[in-house]
């Protein structure tokens, strides 16, 4: 086995804040009071983000541990997949000052929407940094959800805005 490409850990490991961040984001915005349509689909994307960090945590774990990828479908089955402590929301207080502060749907949309832009960034680049398809399958169908989640969110901006 050869080691691990230190930039993969690295891509790995600001996936793993950035859907940290994610998911304490939509879970603060979904106590917000909005409409219930969007009250639940805020839900829905914190849960959401919360697989992606599960994905990104067994993938960084088994990187280390034996140098090898594992598929979503066999990590989403493991038992006793981590969890997002208070200490780990609290490393995101700005975000969830931000939607304290919020004072429209128009803010919170747009937070979110860039929230979803970055993460999509971030996993585009890891793609080209990781050698082997499995890596870059992964990193591919983060992405992939990211873009639908900026579509969703593009959508209710402009049918709420």
């Amino acid at each position: 086995m050869s080691p691990v490409n230190p930039d993969v850990l690295a891509a790995l490991t600001a996936g793993i804040q950035s859907e940290v961040a994610s998911y304490v984001f939509y879970l603060e915005a979904s106590k917000k009071g909005q409409t219930t349509g969007i009250k639940d689909m805020l839900e829905k994307l914190a849960l959401e983000e919360k697989d992606h960090f599960h994905i990104l945590e067994r993938q960084y774990d088994s990187l280390v541990r034996s140098e090898k990828w594992i598929s979503t479908a066999d990590i989403l089955k493991q038992e006793g997949l981590p969890e997002i402590t208070e200490e780990m929301s609290r490393q995101h207080q700005d975000l969830i000052d931000k939607v304290a502060a919020a004072d429209s749907l128009k803010t919170i949309l747009n937070l979110a929407y860039q929230l979803e832009v970055d993460a999509y960034n971030l996993f585009k680049s890891a793609m080209e940094k990781v050698v082997g398809e499995e890596g870059r399958l992964m990193f591919q169908r983060l992405s992939k959800f990211e873009q639908g989640h900026m579509e969703l969110i593009d959508g209710w901006r402009k049918k709420y805005l």
